[in-house]
C-alpha cells in the first residue's frame, strides 16, 4: 500500500461529516460528501469518476472506499529496490509486471492498487483499459505504518478469496520480508525473513536475496 495511512469514507451520518469537514480530515471535501449521500458498502468502480481529479488514489474494498495517501520517500526507496531485485526472474521466466496505480478488479474488489504485481506466462488474467481484470500471480505491499492492518487483514483476506497465489507483505520499519502462499482458501507462511535471511519465492522460482537487499 502507499505511504501514511489508509482512509475509509463509509458514513451516512450528517453529524460526523459536519465535524470531519470542521477538521479538516485528509480524505477530502467532495469525498466526504459523496459518503453522506451514498449508503455505506455501495461505492462502485463508476463512482471514482464523480470525485474530484486532483491527482488523489483510491481502492474500492467490499464497497467500501478508501483513500490511498501518496508514498514517502522511504516507501518508493523499497519499491525501487524490490523491482531491482525481481526483474532478473521476471524476464528469465517471461513473466509481465506492473506498478501502482494500477488497478486490480477480482472478487470483491473496484479495484484494489497493489504496489507491485507480477502475471506469469498462462495467467487467466486479461490486462485491460482499467486494469487488470483477474488474479495477479504474485501481489507486494508495502505496509504503512500508520495502518498496517488494511495490509495485513483486508487485504490479506480479499487477495485469498480473489485466488492471488502469492502475497508479499514488506515492511520498511520491521525490515522484514513476509511471503504468503495460498493454501485452499487462505495463506500460510512460506518466508518470513530480515537481515540476511533469505526471500524466496514459489511464483519466481529461483529467486533469493537476502531481505537486508531491500532497506539500504
Amino acid at each position: 500500500m502507499h505511504g501514511g495511512c489508509a482512509t475509509q469514507a463509509t458514513t451516512t451520518d450528517v453529524s460526523r461529516f459536519c465535524s470531519i469537514v470542521s477538521r479538516g480530515d485528509s480524505l477530502g471535501y467532495f469525498a466526504e460528501v459523496m459518503a453522506v449521500t451514498k449508503p455505506a458498502g455501495q461505492w462502485t468502480y463508476g463512482d471514482l469518476f464523480r470525485l474530484p481529479d486532483d491527482g488523489r488514489q483510491y481502492e474500492v474494498i467490499e464497497g467500501e472506499l478508501y483513500e490511498l495517501p501518496p508514498p514517502g520517500e522511504r516507501h518508493q526507496r523499497t519499491s525501487a529496490l524490490i523491482i531491482q531485485m525481481i526483474l532478473p526472474s521476471v524476464a528469465r521466466l517471461g513473466a509481465r509486471w506492473y506498478h501502482v496505480p494500477t488497478g486490480v478488479f477480482i472478487s470483491g474488489a473496484e479495484p484494489v492498487q497493489p504496489d507491485l504485481l507480477v502475471l506469469l506466462p498462462g495467467n487467466q488474467a486479461s490486462v485491460s483499459e482499467r486494469g487488470i481484470e483477474g488474479a495477479p500471480d504474485l501481489v507486494v505491499e508495502i505496509l504503512s505504518p500508520g495502518n498496517p492492518k488494511h495490509d495485513r487483514v483486508t487485504k490479506r483476506l480479499l487477495y485469498a478469496r480473489g485466488g492471488v497465489r502469492e502475497y508479499w507483505l514488506v515492511s520498511p520499519e520491521a525490515e522484514a520480508v513476509e511471503v504468503l502462499v495460498l493454501k485452499g482458501d487462505s495463506y500460510r507462511t512460506h518466508v518470513y525473513a530480515r537481515d540476511d535471511e533469505s526471500v524466496t519465492s514459489v511464483v519466481l522460482q529461483g529467486l533469493s536475496f537476502p531481505a537486508s537487499a531491500l532497506f539500504a
